[in-house]
């Protein structure tokens, strides 16, 4: 990282930007076209989990190439100055590398689904279906590497 004076290496508080963030935008390998898109996910235990339809692009380019990449960014808020080059950017980010892998066990897929109901409402004690597991995909990524970085204080 160039910006040695903002990177973060405190695993708890990268963990932290990534339970408190709303979204991630994850890139993906498509072939020689890289494909990002943003997602609700969960983290938990060095992994992170999204769910999706069955079918569609994102699941197809995971299938084909498992390797993700992704951005979680809180707090993002312009500084303004005098001089143009002088404004700046309060934030917290995390990026990281991991690994995709669909999650087929009916009962970790209804955990991870939780685990994301959890994040966003608040609850993670829902019952699903067998029928409502198979008509969504989840996917869990390990989680290679990790880089916190934050803006200005």
């Amino acid at each position: 990282m160039r910006r040695t004076d903002r990177e973060i290496t405190d695993r708890a508080w990268m963990e932290e930007v990534l339970n408190d963030a709303v979204y991630a935008t994850f890139a993906l390998c498509d072939g020689n076209e890289p494909y990002a898109v943003p997602l609700n996910f969960a983290y938990r235990d060095g992994a992170l989990y999204v769910h999706s339809a069955c079918e569609g692009r994102k699941v197809d380019v995971i299938r084909k190439n498992s390797s993700v990449g992704f951005s979680a960014v809180l707090g993002a808020e312009f500084t303004s100055a005098e001089a143009p080059c002088a404004w700046d950017m309060r934030y917290r980010s995390v990026n990281g590398v991991g690994t995709a892998e669909a999650v087929e066990d009916l009962a970790e897929k209804a955990w991870a689904l939780n685990l994301i109901m959890a994040k966003y409402s608040g609850r993670g004690d829902h019952v699903f279906t067998e029928k409502q597991l198979a008509a969504v995909a989840v996917f869990r990524i390990r989680v290679r590497n990790l880089a916190g970085k934050r803006g200005m204080d």
